[in-house]
C-alpha cells in the first residue's frame, strides 16, 4: 500500500526524533501532525493555510497589484492615493534631474567662456608688453597662457 505525503512526514519526523536529530521538538509535536494528516482535506487545507508563511517579494518603483488591493480594502481608495503619490514622487524625481543637468550645463559653459576671457586677457598684456620692446616676461606670460589653456581643456574633457 503506497504511502501518504503526509504518512511519510510523519514517520520521517518520528524517526528523526528517536535518532535525537530533532532537538527542542515541541511537545506533542508529532500528535499534532497525526491529528492534522487525519482530517478531511478541506479542514486539513484550511488548517494548514492558517498556519503557513508566506513570503512576497517585489522590486520596482510601483508596488504590484496585489500590494495596490490590499491598500484598496485597508484605507478607502488606499491604492488610487498611493499610485498618485508614486506618480507625484516620480515627476518630483524627474523634475530634479532636470534641473541639476542644466545647472551643471551652466556651469561648464560659464567656466569655458570664463577662461576664454582670462586667456584673452593674458594674451593681450603678453603682446602689449612685447610690443613696447619687453622680452622675457611676455614670452613667459604668453607661454603660461597658452599651456594653462591647454590643460584647462585637456582635463575638462577627461573629467566628463
Amino acid at each position: 500500500m503506497k504511502q501518504s505525503k503526509k504518512e511519510v512526514l510523519v514517520q520521517k519526523l518520528q524517526e528523526e526524533t528517536k535518532k535525537k536529530k530533532v532537538i527542542d521538538a515541541p511537545h506533542g509535536a508529532i500528535e499534532i501532525i497525526q491529528e492534522i494528516s487525519a482530517l478531511p482535506d478541506e479542514e486539513r487545507e484550511t488548517i494548514l493555510e492558517a498556519f503557513s508563511i508566506k513570503e512576497h517579494h517585489h522590486s520596482g518603483p510601483l508596488p504590484d497589484a496585489e500590494s495596490i488591493q490590499i491598500y484598496n480594502e485597508v484605507i478607502p481608495n488606499g491604492g488610487e492615493r498611493l499610485m498618485q503619490t508614486v506618480e507625484k514622487q516620480s515627476q518630483h524625481r524627474i523634475e530634479l534631474e532636470k534641473v541639476g543637468l542644466k545647472r551643471s550645463f551652466n556651469q561648464s559653459s560659464t567656466g569655458q567662456y570664463m577662461g576664454f576671457v582670462i586667456s584673452i586677457v593674458f594674451g593681450l598684456i603678453a603682446y602689449d608688453l612685447a610690443k613696447d620692446g619687453a622680452q622675457l616676461v611676455p614670452a613667459i606670460l604668453g607661454g603660461l597662457d597658452l599651456v594653462a589653456l591647454v590643460t584647462v581643456f585637456i582635463t575638462g574633457n577627461k573629467n566628463k
